[in-house]
């Protein structure tokens, strides 16, 4: 059954964070998200896309297309598998500015029915272990934030790599040695290494007890990652080579990766998202959900996906853990995971105040 829609209104909200946070790739000092409202019958979803270097979009092009995209959404009944195919053929290029209407229609869907969204897909309701990231820094910083990180109650924690290798494995060994055995350590090199030095970072690291790598080497190197994956023991994970369900076809049916990072503003949401969990079971290939800047809106999506597949192994869902507040809430951090509310749809609503404090205008 469709859902009619009254109304689609759009906020545009830029939070600066409390730390620069920098990867091999940039460094990013705000946090831009759109937030995407969706009214129908007196029931309103919320969603939100995050502009991001990876997908190249900002607040500005998301708000471009959503805007020329509402024509076909207000005053029609509408399916969100419809919406979503749509969109993409339309919009080939814009799968955060996507991710942000999927989201605002799976929440408001979620509210017309009574269900949260892992319902609606027979999940599971869980805590969602995350980790907390340590952006790439000089060794002594890496160790301190690796304390914090534990004192906030995190049992996981990820490392980004990727600009001098030999400082690179330096900080990693630091920190195993700092937390001890039991907390878990996940690294992302950010394409930062060629092949070659992703095999010696491979070697160099072994016996440090490390989850996995995500993607080591270039994103078009799909032979050069399946080389390095062949090459070593550790778990190595497609990340910025790992789009949408099409690029996670080819990655797991070759054999490219031995895990992938889901991003729903990469792939266009939790349409997209499922999408690539089908792919996944037909090929037997584990997946970690993983995250931009994001605000808690989206990233609820993301904790819902996680619930409601039991091919996701891991969840990298830390991007509002950089705000000074968020311009939302609803789910909760304990004993280092994340908790849905027990509220229908994504259980995620905004804090009027902050929505009004941090929208661009």
């Amino acid at each position: 059954m469709g859902m009619l829609i009254d109304d689609v209104e759009l906020y545009p909200v830029e939070i600066e964070n409390v730390e620069e946070f920098k990867i091999a790739t940039g460094t990013s000092y705000t946090t831009e998200n759109l937030v995407v409202k969706v009214k129908s019958g007196g029931k309103v979803g919320w969603g939100s896309g995050a502009a991001n270097g990876v997908t190249e979009e900002t607040n500005e092009s998301m708000l471009k297309c959503l805007k020329k995209f509402k024509d076909r959404l207000v005053g029609k009944e509408v399916e969100i598998e419809e919406v979503w195919s749509e969109f993409r053929e339309e919009y080939p290029d814009d799968p955060s500015a996507l991710a942000g209407l999927d989201i605002a229609l799976h929440d408001l869907k979620g509210k017309l029915e009574g269900k949260r969204i892992f319902e609606m897909y027979g999940g599971r309701e869980e805590g969602v272990l995350t980790d907390k990231t340590i952006g790439i820094m000089d060794k002594e910083d890496t160790v301190e934030h690796a304390e914090d990180i534990i004192d906030e109650g995190f049992k996981a924690i990820k490392i980004k790599v990727g600009l001098e290798m030999e400082k690179d494995i330096e900080r990693i060994r630091a920190v195993r040695e700092t937390v001890g055995p039991r907390v878990l350590i996940w690294v992302d090199a950010n394409q930062g290494y060629t092949v070659e030095e992703a095999k010696h970072f491979c070697d160099e690291i072994d016996g440090l007890n490390i989850e996995f790598i995500e993607q080591p080497v270039a994103e078009e190197d799909l032979e050069g990652m399946k080389e390095v994956a062949e090459y070593t023991d550790q778990t190595i994970a497609a990340d910025e080579a790992m789009k949408d369900h099409i690029s996670a076809e080819k990655i797991s049916s070759k054999g490219m990766a031995d895990m992938v990072n889901i991003k729903l503003m990469k792939c266009g949401g939790l349409t997209g998202g499922r999408k690539i969990v089908e792919v996944l079971d037909d090929h037997g290939v584990e997946a970690m959900v993983g995250c931009m800047l994001e605000i808690e809106q989206s990233l609820s999506a993301a904790v819902h996906l996680f619930n409601s597949s039991d091919k996701i192994k891991y969840a990298d869902l830390d991007g509002h853990f950089l705000l000074p507040e968020d311009v939302c809430k609803g789910f909760y951090f304990e004993e280092g995971k994340l908790w849905t509310s027990a509220r229908s749809g994504l259980g995620v609503e905004p804090i009027v105040n902050n929505l009004d404090k941090y929208v661009v205008r």
